[in-house]
């Protein structure tokens, strides 16, 4: 069943995307004819294709340009989903879509407001419960997944309980176990003491920017009871959030923060400027807002969208021994063109030059640095897991970095002869400090070894292991997204001052070692 409206819908698709240059053109209003798609399935998997495909911003546009056509569509259908599962189960399956390819469209669902989600999310329950055989029964439970409340749980434990395939009753239990993800549910699927969806955990965040978007929030709970947040927030380090500036409850966190000093700020709290963070969680997704407030904690500025996904939890250290190792990149034995600019609006210092590459910042008559240069990265961006050696040297209290997968930054510093730290020499900044320093004077090439595998990073400086096969939860700052999961370059940062580097070789591990 599910293949024959998929085969349909592609096929009407292709025929519409077909007559028009632009794909995405005029996408809405066909979405609402009767002719091309009658029915919300049709219409689901039309979307699924074209949200995974919207990848430029022509077709995102087209998307919220067509919105109030797509909505016409929308509220033609909506009165059969609290009676038609499979309605239930290709709206409730598009959100998922939506929410992952342009949080911008997280507002564009305010047309449930007048029927509740409760209702799709019964219907999807009802739906799996009835089911004819375990194929139907497992297709309403993934897609309940997407967006049934955290208290569904108990409920779709009882389904997989009931049961008689065993593909079901397992199935039931990943999907309570991601609904409501709190050590309160037992392993077995027993019955929660205290449901809900609490949003402790490591978060990768999509923040409201056009570029160097990526944040990352991780929410703990102590022995004591109180809860600390530890946010990075697009650049730098990231730094604690905690007491009246953190409020977690079931479902939503709310954090308030500011880069000011309070010495720094008016004595009249009116003219305070923060920020608060309000994400509302449903499972392993959150969507909320960012808006500015004063000291009181009245809002002051317009809301923008801010939206994330619970990692995983990091598994074991990885064993490197069994690594299975492909083909070694020396990543400078070509051109300069084998690299491009990030930011295209910037200056270019880089050259590439017998091996080494170099870049040169723009000054002021002082010194000092104009911020005009841009970050350089490889153009080849399908590395995953993999080892990386360079070299690199710098002047006196030069500042640059190499950044894993476009991610991860491992610092590059002239901080020869100052005491360890999480921002020194090869360390993964903000992270994690060194054991031990192994820095050579200013001036110097050094060389670095780094392992990246199973979200774990291993680090020698100058033939001494500073870093031995730690964790690492979160990127850092400046990364190029907040996704963990997906291959990407090798970035290094040029617009703080220069730096050289050569012996650049990248080995790629094959074997997953988890």
């Amino acid at each position: 069943m599910k293949n024959l409206i998929c085969a349909a819908a592609v096929m009407a698709g292709a025929a519409l995307f077909a007559a028009d240059p632009n794909p995405y053109a005029g996408y809405g209003a066909a979405m609402a004819t009767d002719k091309a798609f009658p029915t919300a399935a049709e219409w689901h998997n039309a979307n699924q294709a074209a949200l995974e495909k919207a990848t430029s911003a022509a077709a995102l546009a087209a998307f919220v340009e067509d919105a109030a056509a797509a909505r016409a569509l929308l509220a033609k259908v909506k009165p059969a989903y609290a009676t038609d599962p499979m309605v239930a189960a290709q709206i409730a399956a598009v959100s998922q879509y939506v929410m992952d390819a342009e949080p911008r469209w997280w507002a564009f669902w305010s047309w449930f407001g007048d029927s509740p989600r409760e209702i799709w999310t019964a219907a999807l329950l009802e739906a799996a419960r009835t089911a004819e055989d375990a194929y139907r029964a497992e297709y309403f439970l993934d897609q309940l997944r997407w967006c049934g409340f955290p208290e569904q749980a108990e409920d779709v434990c009882k389904i997989g309980r009931s049961s008689k395939e065993k593909a079901v009753r397992e199935f039931a239990r990943v999907v309570a176990k991601e609904l409501d993800p709190t050590p309160r549910c037992p392993k077995g699927c027993a019955p929660c003491d205290n449901p809900g969806c609490w949003p402790f955990g490591s978060w990768g965040l999509k923040l409201p920017f056009d570029a160097m978007n990526a944040g990352h929030l991780i929410l703990a709970q102590g022995k004591d009871g109180k809860s600390t947040a530890t946010l990075l927030w697009r650049w730098g380090s990231p730094f604690e959030v905690s007491g009246e500036n953190l409020k977690v409850e079931r479902g939503r966190v709310t954090l308030t923060f500011g880069n000011h000093k309070p010495k720094d700020l008016p004595q009249d709290k009116g003219a305070w400027r923060l920020d608060r963070l309000v994400l509302n969680v449903t499972g392993d997704w959150a969507v909320g807002t960012l808006q500015k407030v004063d000291g009181n904690g009245k809002p002051v500025g317009e809301t923008q969208v801010v939206s994330g996904r619970r990692n995983p939890p990091i598994g074991p250290a990885p064993d490197l021994k069994a690594a299975v190792r492909g083909k070694p990149i020396n990543l400078l034995a070509g051109t300069i063109a084998d690299f491009e600019l990030m930011e295209p609006t910037k200056t270019s210092g880089w050259t590439l030059k017998d091996g080494v590459l170099s870049n040169r910042i723009l000054r002021d008559e002082k010194g000092k640095s104009l911020h005009k240069n841009g970050n350089l990265r490889t153009k080849r961006a399908d590395f995953f897991d993999f080892n990386l050696k360079y070299e690199v040297r710098v002047l006196p209290e030069c500042n640059s970095g190499v950044y894993l997968r476009g991610i991860y930054e491992l610092q590059v510093l002239d901080s020869y002869g100052k005491p360890v730290d999480c921002h020194n020499m090869a360390a993964p900044y903000g992270r994690i400090t060194p054991a031990v320093a192994a820095e050579k004077s200013a001036g110097e090439w050094q060389h670095v070894e780094a392992v990246l595998a199973d979200r774990h990073v291993t680090v020698k400086l100058n033939g001494v292991l500073i870093v031995d096969n730690k964790p690492l939860i979160g990127v850092t700052g400046g990364a190029i997204t907040s996704d963990e999961f997906v291959p990407g370059p090798i970035y290094l940062q040029g617009d703080h001052s220069d730096a050289s580097f050569r012996n650049m070789v990248l080995t790629p591990i094959l074997k997953d070692l988890r």
